[in-house]
């Protein structure tokens, strides 16, 4: 009986250090994917060249429709689930992406989105779409900007 005892204290002991290793690795994967810088992108005929955080949420939170040239925004964005999205929503709204889904959930409810976001597939499709109309914005991971028709105005960290 001492040897059972024995024997399910360190089983015991083995799997909380197991559980434990995947904890750590659960909290640490999470955290160094969204180490990665997010560009903020526009057209590169876009005539604005650089845009505060405080700016770009002016118009992600529809306090701005148009550029200061008087163009419609045309605003994308990425899954909620995107690496890229989760740093981005944090920085921008100060609130999860899951967060910012249902306040646009419930602005189409009342009827007060004057201008939602897109959400898109992925990076390729937001620099797509961003390299195509003149009034677009989007983010993606920084390393991700591989397109000479859409140029960086802000860098989150």
């Amino acid at each position: 009986m001492k040897k059972l005892a024995l024997c399910f204290k360190f089983l015991s002991r083995a799997v909380s250090a197991t559980i434990l290793a995947a904890l750590a690795l659960f909290i640490w994967l999470p955290s160094a994917a969204s180490a990665e810088p997010v560009a903020v992108i526009v057209n590169a005929s876009n005539p604005v060249s650089s845009m505060s955080v405080a700016e770009v949420k002016k118009l992600y939170e529809n306090d701005a429709v148009r550029w200061p040239d008087g163009k419609p925004v045309a605003l994308f964005e990425l899954p909620v689930k995107n690496d890229a999205r989760k740093k981005f929503s944090n920085a921008v709204y100060g609130k999860a992406p899951e967060e910012v889904t249902r306040d646009w959930a419930n602005k189409k409810i009342t009827n007060t989105a004057k201008n939602p976001p897109a959400t898109v597939s992925s990076a390729v499709v937001i620099q797509s779409k961003v390299s195509e109309d003149t009034g677009a914005i989007g983010y993606l991971s920084k390393t991700d900007v591989t397109s000479s028709k859409v140029k960086v105005i802000a860098v989150i960290d």
